[in-house]
């Protein structure tokens, strides 16, 4: 059994400009209010960003400005612009935990794989670091114009023992996210469309239904994080120094 979490965009109630001027406005005044942030923050504060905060407060730009304005707060503090591949503890365990894998979904999502049966070996400190990580790294290595993540969690052989990565997720999460959760299930028709719609099959792992059996190159994965964190920190310097 797995989840396959859904994305913001799928959401029918959303109350979204009708045209990309309107949303272009609606960044923009988000960025007014936010004053000297938008010019404190700017590789966090792009468009992309502000977009995601306006989608999860229905386009609401003083809601949108005000939960940008705990982020920062809360990146002042915790710093996951500084978190790197190699300052992670455990992470072979880890990563088979959770991780990111080299394919997209067929609308050029990112997509983040939970594996909720397999127990972290670090401290609850260095757990969080690694969730940073992974969201930081997803968020800000996006397509300005695709932001959106698939979130998919398998609960194959799940245990009480492996709810603290669960518990630790949640606190990343909107409260509307129950709305958007799909149950699918291996051998099960209807899973198999879903997932059929939404990925190539050949690139999918079989633990989704998929005909991947390939398994995580940690090596291979460790060269793509290392690629990825170099892009985050050229970017970063580059929006400091302009």
């Amino acid at each position: 059994m797995s989840y396959l979490f859904r994305t913001r965009s799928e959401k029918a109630t959303q109350q979204k400009p009708e045209s990309s001027e309107e949303q272009q406005r609606k960044i923009e005044d988000v960025r007014e209010l936010l004053g000297d942030l938008a010019t404190e923050t700017p590789s966090f504060l792009s468009d992309g960003t502000i977009r995601r905060f306006l989608r999860a407060r229905n386009w609401s730009t003083e809601k949108a400005a005000k939960s940008l304005k705990e982020a920062i707060k809360w990146r002042r503090q915790f710093k996951p612009e500084t978190i790197c591949w190699d300052d992670l503890a455990g992470i072979e365990n880890e990563v088979r935990r959770a991780y990111i894998p080299d394919y997209l979904d067929k609308n050029g999502r990112t997509v983040f794989v939970i594996v909720t049966s397999i127990k972290s070996l670090t401290s609850t400190k260095e757990h969080i670091q690694q969730l940073v990580y992974n969201l930081e790294n997803m968020a800000m290595n996006s397509e300005d114009a695709q932001e959106n993540v698939v979130w998919m969690c398998n609960f194959s052989g799940w245990t009480l023992s492996s709810t603290p990565l669960w518990e630790i997720v949640k606190q990343f999460l909107e409260p509307t996210l129950q709305d958007k959760i799909k149950f699918v299930y291996n051998n099960n028709a209807e899973s198999q469309r879903i997932m059929a719609d939404m990925f190539d099959m050949d690139k999918l792992e079989s633990a989704f239904g998929g005909r991947n059996t390939a398994i995580l190159d940690i090596t291979k994965y460790a060269e793509r994080m290392r690629r990825r964190d170099q892009i985050r920190i050229t970017c970063k310097n580059t929006n400091r120094n302009t």
